[in-house]
């Protein structure tokens, strides 16, 4: 555990000055003995090794041409992976100086000797990291790779921030940026227990280099936690915006407030906030080399499609530009559901704007087109929600196809079941606040009372003449059967 915590050592530029030693020497001199150094160039790196050493000092482990091969097995990978992480470019060939001795390294770093975990270090001026080979004989290959990794990160944080990004901040990317392995584990026991004592530093300590190398065990597992939370609470994306603010900006506070729109003291209290979420497991999770869907998968299965589908846009650019092939696959597939889930929406909400304007066919065809949709993408929530549109469109289409029938009984003079088929359609079209359909169920109701009031009134005129007629028929008949009578009378 303690390997891990202090292993790593980054010398940022502002420190350089104060140890001119490390930026004036190029190779150890004297006290080591005479190095013969060869070099081996690769496509991004110039390695530079110890081919034999004279003087007191001999050397006391795996070096030469040997080692010198096994770095360029995979330093180009590094930079290429952390290129396509950064998507910037550093200026090529870095040289990588291989030193033989633990006596020939003290001469460019004199701070390892006092910290025995350091093993390398990055000289930003001159783009050059350089590895005391004795310390990395304990390490597995694995661990030596993430070296690197380690190293080579402060450089793009550097070429990012103009290098001025501090202490603090660039050694929790550098350890973010480490991929995990069975060798790599950064357990935050040692983190949680200065939480419980309250030893840790706040975000103004961690400006200060000073403070850092005073208590690494606590500092540099404390850096890596801030930039986990604000990977994994904002983004990976915005904390690079955040490295890059640092260029033009007077200091870490006022690009934090760039980049994430809050003040350090905001963001810091909600980092406290968050560290018992992340010693309870959340130290596990790593954006660019293990990343958590669990947060943006609960968007997609709430129902949140339009948040999930911008996140998981930004999600899969930055899985594409890494190595999680499986997870990739995952956030692509909940890419698909994100899609298909707002076209469900879009269906459900086409539906519900049509059974406002009673468009009973549009809801009836929308709905369950977004029924379908929603059980494709497993989101039930809103299915009972659409079934009452499709329901209530249902009624008010039998509603109005009663009221047709009801109008053509009218037409028919078949009042009675006309007057049934067309009250009961109206009594449900108000209910169903169908204004228009109704006031024409009102109407036809209106026209079949109109109707028998004539054909009553029609009827009794009728009877009417009938009568007068039938009165002057009898008369009729009398004056032609007796003239005279009628005459006398």
């Amino acid at each position: 555990m303690q390997k891990n915590l202090i292993r790593l050592l980054f010398l940022p530029f502002s420190l350089f000055i104060a140890v001119s030693f490390s930026v004036q020497a190029q190779a150890p001199e004297s006290g080591a003995g005479d190095v013969t150094w060869r070099e081996v160039k690769t496509d991004y790196y110039i390695i530079v090794y110890a081919e034999t050493m004279q003087g007191p000092a001999r050397l006391s482990c795996k070096c030469g041409v040997e080692e010198a091969e096994f770095y360029t097995a995979f330093v180009d990978d590094i930079y290429l992976d952390l290129v396509s992480v950064f998507e910037v470019e550093l200026e090529t060939p870095i040289n990588l100086r291989l030193f033989p001795t633990e006596e020939s390294y003290f001469e460019v770093n004199p701070l390892a000797e006092r910290i025995p975990g350091v093993i390398a270090h990055a000289l930003n001026n001159r783009a050059e990291i350089a590895i005391a080979l004795p310390r990395t004989e304990p390490l597995a290959d694995e661990e030596i790779v993430n070296n690197l990794r380690h190293e080579l990160t402060h450089f793009f944080a550097s070429l990012l921030s103009d290098g001025k990004l501090n202490t603090g901040f660039q050694e929790g990317v550098a350890q973010y940026l480490e991929k995990p392995n069975e060798h790599t584990s950064y357990d935050p026991a040692l983190l949680q227990l200065a939480y419980e004592n309250e030893r840790l530093l706040t975000w103004a300590e961690l400006d200060k280099a000073a403070e850092i190398f005073r208590d690494p065990q606590v500092a540099y597992p404390q850096a890596l936690s801030i930039a986990a939370f604000l990977v994994d609470r904002y983004g990976f994306n915005t904390y690079v915006e955040f490295i890059t603010a640092n260029a033009s900006e007077p200091g870490y506070r006022s690009a934090l407030d760039t980049a994430y729109g809050k003040s350090a003291d905001e963001l810091e209290a909600e980092w406290f906030l968050y560290l018992p979420d992340y010693f309870a497991g959340r130290w596990q999770i790593n954006a660019v080399y293990a990343y958590d869907l669990s947060r943006v998968t609960r968007l997609v299965t709430s129902g949140a499609y339009g948040d999930a589908e911008v996140e998981l846009v930004e999600i899969v650019e930055l899985l594409e530009s890494t190595d999680q092939t499986e997870v990739l696959a995952e956030a692509e597939a909940l890419l698909v559901s994100a899609h298909q889930g707002q076209a469900a929406g879009a269906l459900a909400d086409e539906a519900r704007q049509a059974l406002l304007v009673d468009d009973y066919d549009t809801v009836i065809s929308k709905g369950q087109a977004a029924i379908s949709a929603f059980e494709a993408v497993g989101h039930l929530a809103r299915i009972q929600e659409i079934q009452t549109y499709v329901h209530r469109a249902e009624l008010g289409q039998n509603a109005v196809e009663q009221l047709d029938q009801g109008e053509a009984l009218l037409e028919s003079l078949q009042f009675v079941e006309a007057e049934q088929q067309i009250h009961d359609a109206t009594v449900l079209l108000q209910v169903l606040d169908n204004d228009v359909e109704a006031r024409r169920g009102l109407d036809l109701l209106a026209q079949s009372t109109n109707r028998q009031q004539f054909l009553s009134y029609a009827v009794l005129a009728i009877g009417g003449l009938l009568l007068i007629a039938n009165g002057l028929r009898r008369l009729i008949h009398r004056f032609s059967a007796n003239p005279l009578e009628v005459e006398f009378t």
